[in-house]
């Protein structure tokens, strides 16, 4: 990485805090907006670098920023935090993909959880077909191993 980038970091983390606070004495955006913007913080310094570590924070924190900012009236709901959290686990591996052409698929057990869990609470047919129907996950998920096996025929021959 280069030295000059990497001395950019705190300097931007820094800027994108002050505008967060000093909004924040303006405005009543709350916890939301400053999670929001702290996941912003650590999101540029991650496109300046391609850092792993800098994309973690930084899609969990928009993630859980975002949830609770459709969680407050009208909107208001109990699943809008789990979601917004999983789809935050989500753009993890999202956003590597694009950018790396290449990702780990950790982010999405987390994600899909999540956001498997706040459908659930919002949709009363969602939650029983969860607690009836998740042998289907499991199928699906052999289906996909199957699947990708055959698609990669360079890869079933290894070991």
């Amino acid at each position: 990485m280069n030295t000059n980038r990497a001395r950019m970091i705190p300097g931007l983390i820094l800027i994108v805090l002050g505008v967060a606070f000093l909004l924040g004495q303006y405005f009543d955006f709350g916890p939301p907006l400053f999670l929001t913007l702290l996941g912003c913080a650590f999101l540029i310094p991650y496109a300046l670098t391609r850092s792993y570590g800098l994309l973690i924070p930084a899609c969990i924190l928009a993630g859980i920023g975002l949830g609770l900012m459709f969680d407050r009236p009208p909107l208001g709901t109990a699943i809008a935090v789990p979601i917004g959290l999983g789809l935050g686990f989500i753009a993890i591996f999202v956003i590597q993909l694009i950018v790396a052409r290449r990702s780990h698929w950790w982010p999405l057990i987390p994600g899909g959880i999540l956001v498997l869990v706040g459908i659930a609470e919002g949709v009363p047919q969602a939650q029983l077909l969860l607690e009836k129907g998740w042998p289907l996950i499991l199928v699906l998920i052999g289906l996909l191993i199957l699947a990708g096996q055959f698609w990669n025929p360079s890869r079933a021959g290894k070991s």
